[in-house]
């Protein structure tokens, strides 16, 4: 996997004031900083927020709010999202390639539609509702051992199983071309070159935090935290010790 992305897609928005979208989400203190193509911020630095509309999507690319997608609850981010696109389909999507994260989250019609997660370490560790048309092809090529893992065997690759976190790229690469019409590592070069609007802010949180008592099997919780570290140690890195 060489893939991150912290995105936000709205298929078909009724609003796309941005910085009123943005302050109702939460984002506080926004100052306007340089507009950046798709390619660049899709997944963006701490601290920085990027939206814009490609075809009939608005998309927003942050790291926090993202994560609030992943609850098993409904968290008050996604009931933001819901009140400010009550006829749209929303999908927050994310990748980190150094710890095999992967996760798509839809809404439809006020509900979670579908929401799956993992990563390298804890296997696959968010599963809600039935498989959309865009997974079925890759679903079809796996299968389940007696101990309830599910493997991939891609033959035009290797004929060895994958795990599914080995795999959890190609499902968000598919979900995405329910938006784009196309997969997103393969999507037109005119969605990657797309401008989004660029804003900091300085707000320390945004909205509500992610919930971080422990799930059924405490483990995604530990993940954030890892995460987070993750992101610290790459913003130190590009700071102090440049």
């Amino acid at each position: 996997m060489g893939w991150k992305a912290s995105t936000i897609i709205v298929n078909k928005p009724t609003n796309v004031d941005y910085e009123k979208i943005l302050n109702e989400l939460g984002f506080k203190n926004l100052t306007k900083i340089k507009d950046e193509p798709f390619e660049e911020v899709i997944y963006p630095a701490n601290n920085k927020v990027y939206i814009g509309t490609y075809k009939d999507n608005l998309l927003i690319c942050e790291q926090q709010t993202l994560l609030q997608f992943f609850e098993n609850s409904e968290s008050k981010t996604e009931a933001i999202f819901k009140k400010l696109f009550p006829s749209s389909e929303i999908c927050a999507i994310i990748l980190h390639s150094s710890i095999n994260l992967w996760g798509f989250s839809v809404i439809k019609n006020g509900r979670k539609l579908r929401a799956r997660a993992g990563n390298s370490d804890d296997g696959t560790i968010l599963d809600i509702g039935d498989p959309l048309e865009e997974e079925k092809e890759i679903l079809s090529k796996s299968r389940i051992d007696k101990n309830g893992n599910r493997t991939y065997v891609f033959e035009e690759i290797d004929d060895e199983p994958m795990t599914e976190d080995q795999v959890g790229e190609n499902f968000v690469f598919a979900i995405c071309k329910r938006y784009f019409g196309e997969e997103l590592d393969s999507a037109d070069d005119l969605l990657f070159k797309t401008e989004l609007v660029g804003y900091s802010y300085s707000a320390p949180k945004l909205g509500e935090e992610p919930n971080l008592k422990k799930t059924k099997n405490g483990k995604w919780p530990l993940y954030l935290a890892i995460l987070g570290m993750i992101i610290i140690w790459q913003i130190l890195k590009r700071t102090v010790f440049k």
